[in-house]
């Protein structure tokens, strides 16, 4: 994914959190407007003792509904904003964050200015900023958040400070506490925002992860068994190793029989061969890993450990279904070789992100190849390693030992098996 797309990406997630944030403080706000009306409703004595002035009660009220309006309003702009699936404006980001701090300490002076009393700067409505500072990190900026807290520290010094040069202090705490108070918010903008750094980071790892899983399945999934596909995808598209068992295929006396035909002759005739075999290898849990001109390697792994029995069951099959055709679609008899044997392999994808390819490697690789080019020499159609047959023995009986053979590129002798 390109930077521009992943940055898109991430500018739609945070258009999607900022709605979450603005109903959230509607919801605060709320539920704040309610208490307060349902205070003056049916505790109106508890309201005259607490607010002396009467104004201080209609602004508490004023405020609360004018600011869920504003957030009402900002909510609808947002929603259309992400249904053009457009980033939200910078402005935007630092105009919600100063209103939602400034609004508070607006009506937070008028009361204790009309109250004449700083006993205020104890009151609940000071919990407000903790929510306020804590979902800034949804805008997944840490300048944001931090200026945020730095906003909140700055104005609650300031009356702090006003409130104690003008007014009676005498019941209230010592200042330090309300100006250890103010440091608290600026650190709670620097957690805030340190949050909001590191949920970027992720959310971009995340999106990048995805990614190249998607891309993954959409360049193997066709290709591969769903079981390489999860493992190849579980290592972020590097190399890994599985166990498998792997199969070489091979049309005797290819050259010779396709010499004379026209290219579209040999491709009709290609088709028509394979098709009906890669059908035996996929019917039963197996993966094309490479089409030559005259064979196909294939693959079979899986999670249950039954790589083994598929590998024999295809190879049957294919036996099965050549002898089917020689006998109704083909003029002159077709024979194959097919060596198998089974181990761990390395899997993995090579190229660039122009072009990739599926590709495995390994001993029994190497080895499987080896066992089908033997098959020219014993005059027969099947062969596979002592070890393979081990684990299918019971499959089938009718496997005889050609005794241990020493094969090209393999340092020790193997005991190699006829079949058919």
């Amino acid at each position: 994914m390109q930077i521009e797309e992943l940055e898109k990406c991430i500018d739609l997630e945070i258009v999607k959190t900022e709605k979450r944030r603005l109903e959230i403080f509607i919801g605060i706000l709320v539920i704040g407007l309610v208490l307060l009306l349902t205070n003056m409703i049916f505790f109106p004595t508890t309201i005259s003792d607490t607010f002396l002035d009467e104004r201080s009660i209609k602004l508490g009220v004023y405020t609360s509904a004018g600011f869920i309006v504003i957030l009402l309003i900002s909510r609808w702009m947002v929603g259309k904003i992400a249904d053009c699936e457009k980033p939200l404006p910078i402005w935007y980001k630092y105009y919600s964050v100063i209103s939602d701090s400034i609004v508070p300490f607006i009506w937070l002076y008028f009361i204790i200015k009309w109250e004449g009393n700083g006993i205020f700067l104890d009151s609940p409505l000071i919990f407000i900023f903790v929510p306020i500072i804590i979902v800034s990190a949804l805008y997944l900026n840490f300048w944001i958040s931090f200026m945020n807290g730095a906003l909140i520290s700055m104005m609650y010094v300031i009356i702090i400070y006003w409130t104690f040069e003008t007014y009676d202090t005498a019941s209230m705490l010592p200042s330090i506490v309300y100006y250890t108070k103010a440091i608290m918010f600026l650190i709670a903008g620097t957690c805030a925002g340190l949050v909001a750094s590191e949920l970027s980071k992720r959310l971009t790892v995340s999106i990048k992860t995805q990614e190249e899983r998607d891309q993954i399945e959409s360049l193997f999934s066709k290709q591969v068994s769903k079981e390489v596909v999860q493992a190849l995808t579980e290592a972020g598209g590097a190399s890994f190793k599985i166990k498998a068992s792997v199969l070489f295929l091979d049309i005797r006396d290819f050259t010779q029989r396709v010499q004379l035909l026209s290219p579209e002759d040999v491709n009709e005739f290609q088709n028509r061969f394979f098709g009906p075999i890669m059908d035996c290898i996929h019917n039963n849990g197996g993966m094309i890993n490479q089409i030559m001109g005259d064979g196909l390697m294939a693959s079979f792994a899986s999670e249950d450990g039954d790589t083994p029995e598929n590998a024999f069951k295809a190879g049957r099959d294919i036996l099965s279904k050549i002898s089917a055709m020689n006998k109704s679609d083909w003029n002159e008899e077709i024979k194959v070789g097919i060596g198998i044997h089974n181990g761990e392999i390395i899997a993995g994808n090579i190229g660039n992100s122009t072009r990739q390819q599926f590709s495995i490697s390994g001993i029994p690789v190497i080895t499987a190849a080896r066992l089908e080019q033997l098959t020219k020499d014993y005059n027969c159609s099947w062969l596979v390693s002592s070890n393979f047959y081990n684990d299918v023995k019971h499959m089938s009986s009718n496997g005889t030992s050609l005794g241990n053979v020493k094969l090209k590129g393999i340092d020790q002798e193997m005991e190699i098996i006829k079949l058919a």
